[in-house]
């Protein structure tokens, strides 16, 4: 059932954080089931393009703003 779920999610691209918070499902979880799919060819999984795969700075600030504006 959560594979389904997933699987709907998953026409449009979504981090595993997203796909957990919208299935209120543990991103542990999420992340075996996901990569259950990926090894099946159900799903595909991109990596970030950014150098390294480190967050960009200004995003991560705006993040952190917003999070104390609340």
């Amino acid at each position: 059932m959560e594979r389904r779920a997933i699987a709907a999610l998953c026409h449009e691209i979504l981090s595993i954080a997203e796909v957990s918070a919208r299935l209120h499902l543990p991103l542990g979880v999420i992340r075996i089931l996901v990569g259950d799919m990926a090894d099946e060819h159900l799903v595909m999984v991109h990596r970030p393009a950014q150098a390294g795969d480190r967050p960009d700075r200004a995003l991560l600030e705006r993040v952190l703003d917003g999070l104390h504006s609340i």
